[in-house]
């Protein structure tokens, strides 16, 4: 799976007086994919894009500037530091520094044995000596079974040519420019992707080919998109290439997953990976016209469900729907077509648990249940609370860390998931600004598509500062003297 972090965007910067803009961080973005090398050792490439407007450009020729970033990347199990390294990096030359725009890009690879490691990259300007550098950090999992059928991470590609000379960028023969971010606007028409399969030569003993499906399915159902399905086969081999120019000019706004698959001659899957990306695309219509078309006579929808109790069914499921889904369902409930509600509700389920969407159905709506006991005030239920939102988006936390009482600070929740789909070890924060109701605010998350704010601990302990805290400081993360029991960043390093 190809991961997509965000370190750091803070808007209006050009609004900024120079004092606060001399003090800003870097603005990075890193994707990282995981490879194999068959009897050797497997490597997770870095690929970092750095902001040309929020880095320094110094004169080092007559009329010619360069900035400079240097990158500090370390990964460790535990106390062992299992790789590093450390490079400055020049950006490319510029005569003019009065308009600054795009990004400049810089690809490192990493040899690890498999495993988990926790990898922390720290960026600092050398032109900018006024800067502290930035830190993140992110836990990484190489795992490639030995001799076992498998799918590399998926790398999102910008471009690709065919690799005259070998650079950093170049895999199996093409110079491969990444797509960091991983955001496909209305005028991006095609999304090209470079995956590797592994050891199908280990599995089927005999020469001939297997069969690789690779399609987009919907984030939030995982319901494949449809006419965006894809097959091929390809022969066996101890690594296959796989490169591929999809058109989604026809792929409405949303996000998604790109899936890839190693079947084999039975159809029986044998190892798979996906990326996330998102799509704006507000000219593509979504096909919704089996949505509320399906005969629901004898299934598990009551013939005599109150229009109320419809329209309560029909909104608790917002955390399951797709883009498309919800606009459509939203505007169901305002309308008193009941006969096109009861069809939504059993298509919804049925297309995600065909063989029992009444199972599917009743499972979920126990869990409303639960939020609604939960996390409901009295002027909104639980499951239109975030809390409720994320609870039935992605299951039971692992761990829950409440505060409702550290001094300081408004009242706060971490939630702690070791798995969220195919992300690992992910965090959620909520805080309780008004400390009188039950409504706990989502400021917070480091899942891919939710609100990510690297300054999550200002809003917490804004409380103590004052309401202005967390904007007086452009990039202070957290805040600068901690008060006595002070542990929001404790907790999110280190649930328990």
């Amino acid at each position: 799976m190809k991961r997509i972090c965000l370190f750091l965007l803070i808007g209006l910067m050009a609004s900024l007086p120079t004092s606060a803009q001399s003090k800003k961080a870097v603005q990075s973005f890193l994707s990282y994919t995981t490879y194999n090398i068959p009897g050797g050792t497997p490597f997770i490439e870095n690929a970092l894009a750095f902001d040309c407007s929020s880095v320094v450009y110094k004169e080092f020729e007559p009329g010619k500037f360069k900035a400079t970033v240097e990158v500090q990347t370390i990964f460790k199990q535990g106390d062992k530091i299992c790789n590093f390294s450390k490079v400055a990096l020049d950006s490319p030359v510029v005569t003019d520094t009065t308009h600054l725009t795009g990004s400049f890009l810089d690809q490192q690879r990493f040899g690890l044995e498999n495993g988990e490691y926790h990898m922390e990259i720290s960026i600092k300007d050398l032109n900018n000596t006024s800067q502290t550098p930035f830190v993140a950090d992110q836990t990484v999992v190489v795992q490639y079974p030995d001799g076992q059928p498998a799918v590399s991470d998926l790398l999102l590609v910008d471009s690709y040519s065919s690799a005259a000379q070998p650079s950093n960028f170049t895999k199996n023969g093409y110079n491969l420019i990444p797509r960091v971010y991983s955001f496909y606007l209305a005028n991006n028409h095609e999304l090209t992707f470079y995956a590797e399969l592994y050891n199908s030569d280990k599995y089927f003993k005999d020469k001939g080919q297997y069969l690789v499906n690779y399609y987009i399915e919907s984030y939030e159902s995982s319901v494949k998109m449809k006419d965006f399905s894809f097959n091929k086969r390809m022969n066996v081999g101890e690594v296959n290439v796989l490169l591929n120019t999809l058109d989604i000019s026809q792929l409405p706004t949303g996000n998604y997953y790109l899936v890839v698959e190693m079947r084999d001659r039975s159809n029986n899957l044998l190892a798979s990976n996906s990326t996330f990306f998102q799509r704006y695309n507000p000219k593509a219509e979504t096909d919704l016209a089996d949505l509320g078309s399906a005969p629901v006579s004898g299934t598990f929808i009551p013939e005599n469900l109150s229009m109320d109790s419809l329209r309560e069914s029909l909104r608790c499921l917002d955390p399951r729907c797709s883009e498309a889904e919800r606009d459509y369902m939203y505007n169901l409930v305002k309308t008193d077509d009941a006969k096109t509600m009861r069809q939504f509700l059993y298509t919804f389920w049925a297309n995600r648990q065909p063989l029992d969407p009444k199972g599917a159905w009743e499972e979920y709506w126990a869990q409303v249940q639960r939020v609604n006991a939960s996390y409901s005030t009295k002027v909104k239920k639980g499951y239109m609370s975030d809390r409720g939102y994320v609870y039935l988006k992605y299951g039971t936390p692992d761990k829950i860390c409440e505060e409702p009482f550290e001094p300081g600070a408004y009242p706060y929740e971490i939630w702690h998931f070791y798995q969220v789909a195919n992300q690992r070890n992910k965090h959620f924060v909520f805080v309780s600004k008004d400390m009188v109701t039950n409504d706990y605010e989502l400021i917070h998350s480091d899942v891919v598509g939710e609100v990510n704010n690297p300054r999550w601990q200002m809003v917490i302990y804004s409380r103590f500062y004052g309401p202005d805290y967390s904007n007086d400081i452009i990039d202070q993360e957290a805040p600068l003297i901690e008060t006595y029991g002070t542990r929001a960043g404790d907790l999110y390093r280190n649930p328990r």
